[in-house]
């Protein structure tokens, strides 16, 4: 739906990171919200829209079966993994991966992707 307001999930090992990341995406206005884990219960996405989730690398590489478990799992949209890694692509659209710190190209994918719905 053009301009839902989706849940943006900010999973992110590295504690100054994801407060940069956090603190940047909600002035911005995105709906936000932390975890620990994947599976940890987050609040429902307005609209019933699914999720964004914001990761890195040490997250994913430690979750089973990785990137490819999460884009199995209905409940995210995007995918997006912070890692330093310039070569990670992704075939699959839903997933991107940025330098972390690319905080200024994240808040606008996120912004642009909120305008899809």
């Amino acid at each position: 739906m053009p301009g839902s307001d989706p849940l943006v999930v900010v999973i992110v090992r590295e504690a100054a990171v994801r407060s940069t990341l956090v603190a940047r995406l909600a002035m911005s206005g995105a709906n936000m919200c932390t975890a620990q884990h994947f599976d940890e219960r987050h609040p429902a996405s307005l609209r019933g829209t699914a999720a964004m989730l914001i990761t890195d690398r040490a997250a994913i590489d430690a979750h089973p079966d990785g990137a490819a478990a999460l884009l199995c799992d209905p409940q995210w949209s995007r995918i997006v993994v912070l890692t330093h890694d310039a070569a990670a692509t992704s075939e699959d659209p839903r997933l991107l991966y940025l330098a972390p710190g690319d905080a200024a190209a994240l808040t606008r994918l996120v912004s642009d992707w909120r305008g899809e719905g």
